[in-house]
């Protein structure tokens, strides 16, 4: 009888456990150390110094997505260095969309075939920090990911990395 409580009382605690780890299902994949290693993932195969998280970019990232989950549209804010993406998405799922327009780069013609733009601002050689934020749209169907980059990229002329 006494085997069967301690069993019972595991199952039981164990059961909780679960519970509380699957509460936190809506910043799951959207941590800071989330954005940061999907973004360093591509930065380590161009050989590129990794993305450290900062705060004060964060903050940027945190206001916009504030005011564009009223609408949701993708307008992106003043001076530079944003992606943004929208979906029942979490953060890593965005910047890996953003990663996955790397084919429409075309490094010798330092050009995009199509839409890339996101792609070259994740990888640029001179950024150096990222802050991100996701919000729960007023539609209560979508989330806005706004990710923010120090010094910004992409700018005309130049090579990515």
């Amino acid at each position: 009888m006494r085997h069967r409580c301690t069993i019972s009382l595991v199952l039981a605690l164990f059961i909780l456990v679960l519970h509380l780890s699957n509460a936190q299902d809506g910043d799951k994949g959207s941590k800071p150390e989330d954005y940061v290693c999907q973004h360093n993932c591509i930065r380590r195969v161009l050989n590129l110094p990794p993305l450290k998280w900062d705060a004060e970019v964060e903050k940027r990232a945190i206001a916009w997505a504030e005011k564009r989950k009223v609408d949701c549209e993708l307008i992106h804010s003043e001076g530079g260095g944003e992606n943004l993406a929208k979906g029942y998405i979490t953060g890593m799922q965005a910047v890996q969309m953003w990663v996955d327009e790397r084919p429409d780069y075309d490094y010798a013609k330092n050009e995009c075939t199509a839409m890339c733009g996101h792609y070259t601002q994740v990888v640029w050689k001179n950024t150096t920090k990222v802050g991100c934020a996701r919000r729960k749209c007023n539609n209560n169907e979508d989330w806005i990911v706004v990710c923010n980059y120090a010094p910004p990229g992409n700018y005309i002329g130049q090579y990515p990395y």
